[in-house]
């Protein structure tokens, strides 16, 4: 439900995160395609015989655009968190459920119309510039088609790690984290195998056909198919003109994955805000029963990269050191257990 006040609320707490996207997607997207229109414009008059080409990756903007999203997601909630200005918001007259679905509609509106508004910008320089001799703009439709679901997602997936994390800085870190976890953790987890005589296949392509392990890693980490579209084409303008154009599109079937993500994420990020409590605000989790599961799994992930580190100090590329690597993975994870010891009881926390 629409509430004016949580509107301009969420207005005031994310102001500089919705400057952000609108000001970097521009940069990223309608000022880089006319400066590049603009090269090609004064390339084709200065050499009549030159042979034009253009690019787009979207790994261009993804990193950067996955930095914005999960630091929307942060001032939205982790700010409140860490300025403990949360009491103020959970003491106004709205349930809780409705302050987290302003947040979350507030973030989608502005990242949906952020998108759709500079992508159609890049279609009308393709059109009025050099580059309708070149590209084909339905290029631009076919990434739309990704990373609009794909944004709202990463978007989703921040603010449900707000619910959980206590302050700003822990919720935006917590978030990259966990965004490249699955294909952070199963790598590692294919190396463990490894020193043990188990081979998985690791590699993926996510344009072709899901027939490996590491297909359906990338697959389940966000950002990847975002990182792996992108457009070419090339035009020999002195012999006959032709145009040989490819767009490296992941399948559609990847779609799959930031609806399941928003399926599992929307609904939990609602049920722990509704019974999130204040005491533990500015530290780095929230709630005291997830400490102990989240404590494990920190120090076996260092456990593993500890180990994948030693085993390949210690040995050689033809015949890696399982001593070193166990060896490597015990130190890994009795520093990482003190470490986190001490990190768990700070309290990171500002003025109102």
């Amino acid at each position: 439900m629409f509430h004016k006040a949580l509107w301009m609320r969420n207005q005031k707490l994310a102001a500089p995160a919705v400057w952000a996207v609108y000001l970097s997607l521009f940069f990223f997207l309608p000022f880089s395609f006319f400066g590049r229109a603009q090269s090609l414009q004064t390339q084709a008059e200065k050499f009549n015989d030159t042979q034009l080409n253009f690019t787009f990756h979207g790994v261009e903007i993804a990193l950067f655009l996955t930095l914005i999203l999960v630091g929307f997601a942060s001032l939205l909630l982790g700010q409140e968190r860490t300025t403990h200005s949360a009491d103020l918001t959970f003491s106004l007259p709205f349930k809780r459920k409705d302050i987290f679905l302003s947040k979350w509609m507030f973030g989608v509106v502005h990242i949906t119309t952020g998108l759709l508004v500079n992508l159609l910008l890049c279609m009308l320089i393709i059109r009025f510039t050099i580059l309708h001799e070149i590209a084909d703009a339905s290029f631009l439709l076919h990434f739309m088609a990704l990373v609009i679901p794909y944004s709202i997602a990463i978007f989703t997936f921040s603010l449900f790690i707000g619910t959980i994390a206590g302050s700003i800085v822990s919720q935006f870190i917590l978030s990259l984290i966990f965004l490249f976890f699955p294909i952070g953790f199963f790598s590692l987890i294919g190396t463990f195998l490894m020193y043990h005589g188990i081979e998985l296949d690791m590699m993926y392509d996510v344009n072709g056909r899901f027939n490996s392990f590491g297909d359906f890693i990338s697959i389940a980490t966000l950002p990847v198919p975002i990182f792996e579209f992108a457009y070419y084409t090339d035009v020999v303008t002195e012999i006959d003109g032709s145009v040989m154009d490819y767009t490296r599109m992941p399948d559609y079937l990847v779609l799959l994955s930031p609806l399941l993500y928003f399926a599992v994420t929307f609904p939990l990020g609602i049920l722990f805000f509704s019974r999130t409590k204040n005491e533990n605000n500015g530290r780095l989790l929230v709630f005291e029963k997830g400490k102990g599961f989240f404590s494990i799994g920190v120090v076996v992930c260092f456990a593993l990269a500890f180990g994948m580190a030693g085993g390949g100090i210690f040995g050689s590329y033809d015949q890696p050191s399982l001593l070193g690597y166990y060896f490597s993975a015990a130190i890994g994870a009795v520093l990482s257990y003190f470490v986190l010891r001490k990190i768990m009881n700070i309290r990171l926390g500002l003025s109102k």
